[in-house]
């Protein structure tokens, strides 16, 4: 590298095992599984477009920074170079499904607009005026269905119970008014009625008479217990991650023209429902009505609106699973080739969330070895007192994030208290980024135990994520078939014994 700053637009050439190292680095993280003795491997730390011009303001050389920091055993942070740390985002989900299905959005909404023209077809002529309710156990799913085929078929939308937080800021955001009850609308017993988004007899609201079924559209199993009545009525049942994304699929069959406010209200049922593009209910079809559903919605930062409705889900994390409370608002960075997988949940009740703390940590443990990230971080951020708490699932999280922080972890709760560190990007990320900037190496111990998690043996403990049903529920994310909690018992057993 020249030794004067570079200009913004200045090529940057790199010898070969950079370009190397660069090219791993923007890898999908399922492609550039690091090891834990890459840690202080002191490739390549450019400082990063949107950030070099602080480093050129002061006249700084980032491989002269990293070669003399690296250099002290012990580190501290009060020595690192200047400048923020050379760290890159992994691309979400999201992002990576967007890129990958946009020439099909595309093809699609281009269709769309030369439909508009032609006639539109009704192939489901026996929902055409029903009622469309959902399950007792509201949820954004199912309001964002009953809305979206009522309009389809010219409809009355309902709900079958009170709405959640998520759901009532969704509704704000897109411009829509929460239907009525069932019960409450007038002549409803009278109206013919569909159901949307399950299939159950028990999740059945109040006054729906059996009698007055036409139809189901649902994306759940169809188990004993289901709706059954003596007559044929409309089954549309599809192993999809969502009813929204059955409903979208519908409006481009049938050519009917879909509203850029209905779009982005399917839009967000489908991030909800398949925990934005992460479930191991979603599938390639979900991922393409995001692509093509977010076009119409002319929504840019989809990862931000899916931030935005875990935000306002957080105020109710009693109807949460762990592993979508974990995954509900994760990222990942890359940074010289090690991988941060780093959660946060902000909510104004930590004090739930703490109560859940200890199958928090399982879960993070498990999802350490299931997506071989080399880090895992859970932030708890109290969005009224503007703190934060930091869960620590293993010996090198605590060494990275000790050192980073300058913090000691609570060795009964495995906590760590951040103070006002209330930012992920600016003031979580950051300093970890830095102190491996810095040539951070964790201890003989730290490595040892970061390698068997990320072992094969391992991954054959953790199980799987599956979707799994309860009588009265429509499902939910949890992990199961996994020895890895009962392992974790048994070692902390035999520890205690030599003790």
């Amino acid at each position: 590298h020249p030794p004067t700053p570079l200009p913004h637009n200045h090529t940057h050439t790199h010898t070969h095992a950079h370009a190397h190292a660069h090219a791993r680095a923007l890898l999908p993280h399922s492609s550039s599984r690091p090891s834990p003795s890459k840690l202080g491997c002191g490739q390549c730390s450019r400082v990063p477009a949107e950030g070099r011009a602080g480093a050129e303001s002061k006249g700084t050389d980032s491989h002269d920074d990293v070669a003399s920091s690296a250099a002290k055993n012990e580190p501290k942070m009060s020595d690192l170079p200047p400048g923020p740390p050379s760290l890159i985002r992994q691309k979400s989900e999201i992002e990576k499904e967007l890129e990958r299905n946009s020439v099909q959005a595309e093809a699609l909404v281009k269709q769309a607009k030369a439909d508009e023209a032609q006639p539109h077809f009704q192939y489901d002529m026996e929902l055409k005026g029903c009622v469309f309710v959902g399950h007792t156990n509201t949820d954004l799913d199912s309001i964002a269905a009953a809305i979206a085929a009522a309009h389809l078929f010219d409809g009355t939308p309902a709900r079958a119970s009170e709405i959640n937080t998520e759901t009532e800021w969704v509704l704000e955001r897109w411009g829509f008014k929460c239907p009525e009850m069932f019960a409450k609308i007038e002549g409803v017993q009278d109206r013919d009625v569909c159901l949307v988004d399950f299939n159950q007899r028990s999740q059945l609201t109040q006054g729906v008479k059996e009698s007055k079924i036409k139809g189901i559209i649902d994306h759940h199993a169809l188990r004993d217990g289901a709706v059954a009545v003596d007559y044929p009525i409309y089954i549309d049942v599809r192993p999809w991650g969502s009813v929204a994304t059955i409903l979208s699929h519908t409006y481009f069959r049938n050519r009917k023209k879909l509203p850029k406010d209905i779009a982005g209200l399917l839009l967000s049922a489908i991030l909800s429902d398949t925990l934005n593009l992460n479930s191991p209910t979603c599938t390639d079809i979900d991922k393409l009505m995001v692509a093509t559903l977010s076009k119409i919605a002319e929504v840019k930062d989809v990862d931000g609106l899916a931030e935005k409705q875990f935000k306002a889900k957080s105020k109710m994390l009693l109807r949460y699973s762990i592993p979508e409370i974990l995954r509900g608002d994760l990222k990942r960075f890359n940074i010289q080739d090690i991988i941060i997988a780093f959660g946060v949940c902000e909510t104004t009740d930590t004090k739930t969330v703490l109560e859940k703390k200890d199958e928090i940590l399982d879960e993070m443990k498990a999802m350490k070895t299931e997506n071989q990230d080399t880090f895992v971080f859970f932030a708890i951020i109290d969005v009224a007192k503007l703190n934060s708490q930091l869960l620590i699932c293993g010996e090198a999280e605590k060494e990275l994030a000790e050192k980073a922080y300058d913090a000691k972890m609570d060795e009964k709760t495995s906590v760590i208290d951040l103070g006002d560190r209330v930012s992920r990007k600016k003031t979580m990320v950051p300093p970890l980024g830095s102190l491996i900037k810095s040539g951070f190496k964790l201890s003989k111990k730290a490595e040892a135990a970061n390698k068997a998690a990320l072992s094969k043996e391992a991954q054959e403990q953790v199980g799987k994520l599956q979707l799994v049903y309860d009588e009265n529920c429509v499902g939910e994310i949890r992990r199961v078939g996994g020895k890895f909690k009962k392992a974790a018992l048994a070692l902390k057993a035999l520890n205690a014994f030599k003790r």
